[in-house]
């Protein structure tokens, strides 16, 4: 056992032998020793995003805290078993990284963790090498990833499905990606059910825009399953905290074709949990990697493979 594993053997069972209430006033004492700045910092990006609860100190409004200290307790034993399931001790590195962060405020490590060296979503020591894909993003956006998926990969790619259910957005991957073959341009939502569907706007990045089901909405709502009907080699997705719904809603393709899934796991504590767990369920054999593209102070852009 290496000092790593003994960090996180040591971090797991103190969670598990504190209780609820002890968690959280751990997470409030090392609330205090942290800079104010830090604090509002991290208060006011909590306060743009509604994934994780609200954080008001001088307001004496810790409900994210409170949240995250059920999670923590809660699930202590699935982090080990997660943390046993990744493939490389950089992954392992991640995921200790996040929970100490969450537990203790640490910043050091997060940053230590951070992605300096390839791109978002495509790490060449997990996948080196693509051919004839099927590449299906969820969350396209404006083209970001298709053009950073061809760049690295080049074009010898078999078809490329865009979903974005933005109108904006999708004119602006339109216009973006028009010089590339073979791309199927989807203004839909994608979830674990067919119908409508209503787009909740947020007021800073139309990236974060959120699906909200509804009986009569002006979106179209599908799912992998019934809008594709080849095989489908990788899929990414990016879609503000509907991952599961939309795992859920390919299980025929994942089980049939078994594709490369590069999984956006940060919008909400959960989450880091919640996809990984589905997919052990299959037992399909998938072997699991994390990367981490955020930032120092707050963990985002977590990101799950399973190849």
């Amino acid at each position: 056992m290496n000092e790593l594993d003994k960090k996180m053997q040591a971090l797991i069972t103190e969670l598990q032998l504190f209780r609820e209430e002890e968690i959280y006033e751990h997470i409030i004492a090392k609330l205090k020793m942290i800079p104010i700045d830090t604090q509002e910092s991290i208060s006011r990006f909590l306060d743009n995003f509604s994934f994780w609860g609200t954080f008001h100190p001088e307001e004496n409004d810790f409900s994210t805290i409170k949240r995250l200290s059920k999670f923590l307790k809660e699930n202590s034993s699935k982090f080990y078993q997660l943390y046993s399931s990744l493939e490389d001790y950089r992954s392992k590195k991640i995921l200790y990284a996040i929970i100490n962060n969450w537990y203790n405020y640490d910043f050091k490590t997060l940053e230590q963790v951070m992605e300096k060296c390839f791109s978002h979503y495509f790490d060449l020591d997990i996948i080196s090498t693509c051919k004839e894909e099927v590449f299906v993003d969820l969350g396209a956006f404006t083209g970001d990833t298709i053009k950073e998926f061809i760049e690295i990969y080049g074009n010898n790619y078999k078809k490329i499905y865009a979903y974005e259910m933005t109108e904006q957005s999708m004119q602006e991957l339109k216009e973006n990606v028009k010089d590339y073959p073979r791309i199927i341009y989807k203004q839909k939502a994608v979830s674990d059910e067919i119908g409508m569907g209503s787009i909740k706007i947020h007021e800073i990045s139309t990236s974060s825009n959120q699906l909200e089901l509804e009986e009569i909405g002006e979106i179209e709502v599908t799912s992998l399953d019934d809008d594709i009907n080849e095989k489908i080699t990788i899929i990414k997705m990016d879609i503000e905290g509907s991952e599961l719904k939309a795992l859920k809603g390919a299980e025929n393709h994942i089980v049939k074709d078994k594709p490369k899934l590069l999984l956006s796991i940060y919008h909400g504590y959960e989450e880091l949990l919640t996809l990984w767990e589905y997919l052990e369920k299959l037992d399909l054999s998938y072997h699991y990697y994390l990367r981490y593209y955020g930032g120092p102070i707050f963990p985002t852009e977590i990101v799950l493979f399973a190849v």
